[in-house]
């Protein structure tokens, strides 16, 4: 009897212990609550104290403000033009820039590649076949690495000169390997301006010589680019590089191009004299990471006199992997060339890009609403 009241005394005590510690931990728990709610109050509230302050500009800075409006008063500038960012994305949503820029960089033109302000590395294995040349190989390398500490407007650039790639969708053989810095001076939406020095090391010389490039829009669909760059090399040869782009926006998936691509090369005065290329190009958007390149084009040569060198017939199929960093494309291709009586000669191009670095025009290839793998321009 004794020992059954003393186990019930004990589980009663046990019960009350247990009550009062779960009481005590809900208390404490609430108090927490509380205090923390009362600090995030407190905090938000010591903020809008501060940005009210901060909104609130001292005379130093009412006095400055007005300084800086005065001078560029004097200097002629307007004050209520819109920063040049500002013009910049504004002028790169239009439809015609955006599918501009998606060409250009998805299919890595050269003139895309000479204005990139990021550092990048291409890497190119390359198979080619024509009937009347046979097969080749080749591996190309590109490396672009802009310096900061010199307020990123300096670009250090080595292997091949894209300057010397002429036509790319034929086995052009002209390649130089270059190491060279490029100075940007001057940009906005519509110009673009730098120096190159650097040296070559087919036919080894130092060179120098700038680059000028303009672009503008025509209404919503069509728009123009003008390139021209000059060098100067220390073997006592020039070179000198015209380059006209007229682009359409035909569809929201089709995209043409009309270029007039001109080279003087003092290396090749003699035998090839002034040399120009005329080529048609339609571009088929498929998705974002794929694209078709429908493409005639006419080699002209000056020397020994003015001739047609070459008909080119290419369909030049490019595909992003699904690693962002590889890239591979399929070029068949029919040519006619003056070397070979203009005889049928049909071939292919095989090749392999890897490719490390960032391209910043990928922020404009969609709008906000156009956040789909169903890409159109």
């Amino acid at each position: 009897m004794s020992d059954n009241f003393l186990f019930f005394c004990r589980g009663g005590y046990l019960n009350i212990r247990r009550t009062y510690i779960r009481s005590r931990a809900k208390l404490l728990r609430s108090g927490l609550i509380i205090i923390l709610v009362f600090l995030s109050f407190s905090a938000r509230a010591a903020e809008t104290g501060a940005d009210a302050v901060e909104t609130l500009p001292s005379e130093e800075e009412t006095a400055l403000d007005e300084l800086l409006n005065e001078a560029d008063v004097e200097a002629g500038a307007d004050i209520e033009e819109e920063p040049w960012i500002d013009a910049h994305k504004e002028y790169v949503d239009t439809r015609i820039e955006r599918a501009s820029l998606w060409v250009d960089g998805f299919f890595n033109d050269p003139n895309y590649a000479a204005e990139a302000a990021y550092s990048e590395v291409r890497l190119r294995p390359e198979f080619y076949y024509r009937k009347e040349q046979g097969s080749k190989a080749k591996f190309r390398f590109r490396a672009r690495v802009n310096l900061p500490n010199l307020g990123r407007r300096v670009s250090l650039v080595a292997g091949v000169d894209e300057d010397s790639d002429f036509d790319d969708s034929v086995d052009d053989s002209t390649d130089d390997g270059i190491l060279g810095l490029q100075f940007f001076m001057n940009e906005s939406s519509r110009w673009n301006t730098s120096i190159s020095v650097g040296m070559k090391f087919n036919d080894f010389a130092f060179f120098l010589g700038p680059r000028f490039r303009f672009r503008d829009t025509v209404g919503e669909k069509g728009s123009y680019r003008f390139t021209q760059s000059i060098r100067w090399q220390t073997n006592n040869y020039w070179q000198f590089n015209s380059r006209l782009d007229l682009n359409r926006l035909l569809s929201d998936s089709l995209y043409f191009r009309q270029t007039f691509d001109g080279r003087w090369r003092g290396e090749d005065a003699d035998e090839i004299g002034y040399r120009t290329r005329v080529s048609s190009i339609l571009t088929q958007n498929l998705t974002q990471l794929s694209g078709l390149q429908y493409e005639f084009s006419t080699v002209f040569h000056t020397r020994p006199d003015t001739h047609v060198d070459r008909y080119t017939l290419a369909l030049r199929y490019r595909k992003q992997t699904r690693h962002k960093w590889l890239y591979y494309e399929i070029v068949p291709q029919v040519s006619f060339d003056e070397e070979y009586d203009y005889k049928f000669n049909p071939g292919i191009r095989l090749r392999l890009e890897f490719f490390y670095g960032k391209s910043e025009s990928r922020q404009f290839w969609r709008n906000e609403e156009e956040d789909t793998d169903y890409f159109r321009w």
